[in-house]
């Protein structure tokens, strides 16, 4: 009787230590990614002065959230642990009511990109943006701001679980249905602008 009481204490010893390593194996199995979305907004002084600019974005749940950009540069860092997901922004221009005459000269540089290190260890990140973002364009009147306002980019991206980011379509209404054509951001301009140490000892 000792016996059998013994050798079933040591099954039950056995089975618990193969469900804690089990257990532990799933949860290494699962271990979910740490992702940093991120989004920036620029334009030249002469926008704000003619236009009310509006920025639509996407969070990390792929809800639709918007902002009023009230200085020439906007940035939005969001943390989430799931991919993948889709990323979108759009900067909503609307020309304002009255604009005098003048030598307005226009831009904007929409951007959207990620860092994320990966349920492996692995390191992935990337960013996109317009590809007239260093066009200066000069508008000397209230039909030429609104044609320009008119051609506002989106940069709309999805990562998948590799953390390899495609060009898409997001539509926030208004927005261009045809895309502009998009050019992978160089390094050194991404890790600038959004500080991505840990990513970027590559960049020449």
């Amino acid at each position: 009787m000792r016996r059998n009481i013994l050798m079933t204490l040591a099954a039950v010893v056995v089975c618990g230590l193969a469900v804690t390593l089990f257990t532990q194996c799933n949860k290494d199995k699962e271990k979910n990614p740490e992702v940093n979305m991120l989004y920036y907004v620029s334009v030249s002084p002469d926008v704000l002065s003619v236009a009310d600019v509006e920025i639509n974005y996407l969070d990390a749940t792929g809800a639709k959230q918007k902002e009023v950009l009230t200085d020439s540069t906007w940035r939005k860092p969001i943390t989430t642990n799931t991919l993948p997901l889709t990323e979108g922004v759009w900067a909503k221009l609307t020309p304002k009511a009255s604009i005098a005459e003048g030598n307005y000269q226009l831009r904007i540089q929409t951007v959207a990109g990620f860092a994320a290190t990966l349920s492996d260890d692995t390191k992935a990140f990337e960013g996109w943006t317009n590809d007239n973002s260093e066009i200066i364009t000069t508008a000397q009147n209230a039909n030429e701001v609104a044609v320009w306002c008119a051609q506002s980019p989106t940069v709309a991206i999805t990562i998948d679980k590799k953390g390899v980011s495609n060009q898409t379509h997001v539509d926030f209404g208004g927005n261009y249905s045809v895309e502009d054509l998009y050019l992978d951001l160089g390094c050194w301009f991404f890790c600038s602008v959004f500080s991505l140490d840990d990513y970027c000892g590559d960049c020449d």
